[in-house]
């Protein structure tokens, strides 16, 4: 056996933790950087059966994780994302970092912050949900974290399993109807620049995406909520639609849905954002926080026509 035959086989032969939780899998014995098509191969599928893999220990450069990140498909940076500028983001200056990657942090320069989010709670949501073609594949690499004890852990939620475990009578009301997704308050619950608190969410541009969302590479339904603030039920009155997103969002959010990650530096987290929604604690704003995210282009959320006779994903 030759030098690169055995390479090979090595980077095929990395181990799979499936996590204790809903979703989730750590893979050890792999070094990010040194990827083979094989390799990534393998990966991908099993991201696409645990919906978000952790890798620990990790050393990637920003300049690594835009490698990465074209590996699950075509890279979107958040300008071509947001309608506004991002001026008022300089971490990309500050740290020389390419357009592809976005810093989340609580880092402060001069008094102002130099990327986004903060260090308070984020609410459940899936990034870019208010877009006509979310994401898919979004990944975080923790280059500057705060103790576990401080906080700022990740919460995710399998869109596959919260769907499966619904009654077929409930399954079948959620058939064809559709969620209304306004870009008005971000997930930080800072009003977005131009917006108003006081605009009808059924009147305010938005895409509709279908409750019941069927998975283009995998075949199988989940839920997809996207964020529960300035959403809306398309076809019902604002009174019915707040009841009906209350009853739907206390459901899908029970903790035997979720799994939460706690962060150390060097983790590298790649989720799949089409059937995961996520959430983070806040943490102490007098630790840094820095990491470093990705994602690739999405498609238009579907329902199929047979969405109700297919057959549950296998991690649900």
């Amino acid at each position: 056996m030759n030098a690169a035959t055995l390479a090979n086989d090595q980077m095929l032969n990395f181990e799979i933790r499936p996590a204790p939780a809903a979703l989730g899998a750590e893979v050890h014995g792999l070094d990010l950087r040194q990827l083979n098509d094989a390799t990534f191969k393998r990966i991908h599928e099993t991201w696409l059966h645990h919906l978000l893999l952790v890798f620990k220990n990790q050393t990637l450069t920003a300049e690594d994780l835009v490698n990465l990140i074209n590996r699950f498909g075509t890279p979107i940076s958040s300008k071509g994302l947001h309608q506004r500028g991002l001026e008022e983001r300089t971490a990309n200056q500050l740290f020389n970092l390419p357009p592809e990657v976005t810093v989340v942090t609580n880092v402060r320069e001069n008094g102002k912050p130099v990327g986004i989010l903060g260090d308070g709670e984020i609410v459940w949501h899936s990034d870019f949900s208010f877009k006509e073609r979310p994401t898919a594949a979004r990944m975080l690499v923790a280059m500057e974290v705060p103790p576990q004890d401080k906080g700022g852990n990740t919460l995710f939620l399998n869109a596959y399993a919260a769907y499966d475990a619904l009654p077929a009578d409930y399954k079948k009301e959620l058939s064809g109807k559709t969620i209304k997704q306004g870009n008005v308050i971000d997930t930080a619950m800072k009003l977005r620049p131009g917006a108003s608190l006081k605009d009808d969410i059924r009147y305010i541009d938005g895409p509709s995406h279908p409750i019941i969302s069927t998975h283009p590479d995998t075949g199988c339904n989940h839920l997809f909520l996207g964020r529960r603030h300035a959403a809306y039920v398309n076809g019902m009155t604002l009174e019915d639609s707040e009841a009906f997103l209350n009853r739907l969002w206390d459901y899908a959010t029970q903790e035997r849905f979720v799994y939460t990650h706690r962060w150390n530096k060097g983790d590298v987290v790649v989720w799949d954002n089409r059937a995961t929604v996520h959430k983070r604690d806040g943490f102490d704003p007098d630790s840094r926080r820095v990491l470093y995210a990705a994602q690739v282009e999405g498609h238009k959320p579907f329902e199929a026509p047979d969405a109700l006779s297919r057959p549950a994903h296998q991690r649900a």
